[in-house]
């Protein structure tokens, strides 16, 4: 037997290299934009006073561009499966590499069904709007069943069924499919921005066409709702509370998860130099530059309306919803005021409600491929139930790890669907308790592993490897922000964290010892690159 037959599973991966950079990319915008940017850019306002939200997204864009351009130059170094399971188990330490995967794992496993059950609640909402905005009673009433939990359930289920058999016949197929469900938001999401910058450049159009879709005066009447609850432009005004935006940036830095994604498909990555740098450097810099373009002029043509209508819409709903004349007033997510901009244009008004909803729902594949492909690498490494490695050979997939993802992601829908488990998530601190380890290990590499950092892409800044100065910036930002996201942890979620975390602890160590057993030295494992 070969040594590396003995030290991996297989000599191997079974993966074939079938993405492009366009589709690597598609899958990284895919997973990052959904109900982040189309919520917290608006509705967020309200629980940080004074806050300035599309500062908020620069503050967690710069980081994540920094740490976006160190991941692609270490894929590029390593374009294997796994992501940077790979990097800080082979450059820094196997445990560490072990568990910030795991931390991450949770969050995206779980995630990829709640989103699933989530992406129905926003479909809903986005036809209940543009139904509530054309008065046609038909599709609000489908809209309200789409947000019910039996809709959330159904609806959730079916997207996991259909994304996981996509997954299963072959990444040629999933990758076309993704790059037109990316392509169609990206336009319309450009066609939303162009009416924010026509209502930033138009002062007042915001006010005229708000009213003239919910009566005259109905702009004012939203204010005085939100004053009559207890709002004021002294506490609220945007921009006016920088601790306030820096809470803020917690829900930001949520909304830029997943600028890793191309890294973790890298056996499946077709010219990884290429492909890796255009999707995760290039692929950051566009969703910071999405981002902040998007929210920057939805409040230059609203200004602090968004604020007072989501803080009527939380504080005094049946006021905001006599306000405007309806039976119940939407919430204040981006969508919506796309939309009003739009009118009276009834279609472009649908295309603006539903963007958000695409958007959300191309998370769905993304979170899948990185759940099963972790999955597929540890098992490759023997540090996790083998069989899970195993590649279908028509279609060149990991079939067990697909299937295991599927299964938890049932359990994400119904989670979310009953709304009991996702405080209990914490997606983003447990996030960026994992950046903080790959930008340490970025900023390492070049030193502990020198023979694996000349592989990559090598650039020097006055003799220092830019890597390690990316790396040292990203995690001095990383820390600053982490400290702001750990604020809102409650001892639940601490909780949650102690026993899954703990349970990776106990995986880790148990198959060390197995594999000390059957002969197999691990720190033998952690040495090598696995095969691609």
């Amino acid at each position: 037997m070969a040594e590396e037959e003995v030290i991996f599973v297989r000599r191997a991966s079974g993966l074939v290299r079938e993405v492009g950079a366009f589709t690597a990319l598609s899958f990284v915008l895919g997973h990052v934009i959904g109900g982040g940017i189309n919520f917290h850019s608006t509705m967020d306002a309200i629980k940080y006073p004074g806050a300035s939200m599309p500062m908020a997204f620069v503050i967690a864009g710069i980081p994540s561009v920094l740490l976006g351009v160190s991941f692609a130059l270490m894929a590029v170094m390593m374009p294997r499966a796994g992501g940077d399971y790979i990097f800080i188990t082979r450059a820094m330490d196997p445990i560490v590499g072990f568990m910030s995967s795991w931390a991450f794992w949770f969050t995206e496993a779980i995630s990829f069904g709640i989103i699933g059950a989530f992406d129905s609640w926003f479909f809903g909402l986005s036809l209940w709007i543009y139904g509530m905005m054309t008065h046609n009673q038909g599709l609000m009433n489908t809209g309200t069943w789409m947000q019910s939990a039996m809709g959330q359930i159904i609806v959730g289920c079916i997207l996991v069924i259909i994304f996981s058999v996509l997954a299963l016949v072959g990444m040629r197929l999933f990758g076309a499919i993704m790059n037109v469900i990316v392509g169609i938001p990206l336009i319309t999401g450009i066609i939303t921005i162009g009416y924010f910058a026509m209502g930033t450049a138009t002062p007042g159009l915001a006010q005229a066409q708000f009213n003239a879709i919910f009566g005259s005066g109905a702009w004012g009447k939203v204010f005085k709702a939100a004053t009559d609850a207890g709002f004021s432009l002294q506490q609220y005004a945007m921009g006016s509370n920088f601790a306030s935006t820096m809470g803020a940036a917690t829900p930001a830095t949520w909304a830029y998860i997943g600028f890793t994604m191309s890294s973790f498909i890298g056996s499946e990555v077709k010219d990884p130099s290429r492909s890796l740098m255009i999707s995760m450097a290039l692929g950051t810099v566009v969703i910071m530059a999405y981002y902040v373009i998007l929210s920057g002029t939805c409040w230059g043509a609203f200004g602090d309306f968004i604020t007072a209508y989501t803080y009527a819409a939380d504080k005094a709903p049946q006021a905001l919803a006599a306000a405007l004349g309806v039976a119940n007033a939407p919430p204040g997510i981006l969508p919506f005021f796309g939309a009003v901009l739009a009118y009276p244009n009834t279609a472009i008004m649908e295309i603006i409600a539903i963007t958000g909803a695409i958007w959300l729902m191309n998370d769905i594949p993304s979170f899948l491929l990185v759940t099963s492909r972790q999955i597929f690498a540890w098992s490759f490494d023997r540090f996790f139930p083998e069989f899970l490695a195993a590649v279908n050979d028509r279609f060149h997939t990991p079939h067990w790890s697909i299937i295991v993802t599927m299964i938890v992601g049932f359990i994400g829908v119904f989670a979310n669907a009953y709304s009991w488990f996702i405080a209990l998530v914490g997606t983003t601190v447990l996030c960026i308790y994992r950046y903080l380890f790959d930008a340490m290990c970025a900023a390492i590499i070049p030193y502990s592993r020198p023979e694996i950092y000349d592989k990559g892409l090598k650039v020097m800044v006055a003799g220092v490897p830019l890597i390690t100065i990316l790396g040292i910036i990203a995690f001095a930002w990383w820390t600053y922000i982490f400290y702001f996201a750990c604020l809102a942890l409650d001892p639940l979620t601490i909780a949650t964290y102690m026993v899954w975390m703990g349970f990776g602890l106990f995986i880790f160590v148990a198959y060390w010892a197995y594999n000390k057993s059957k002969g197999i030295d691990p720190t033998t494992i952690y040495k090598e690159i696995p095969p691609a």
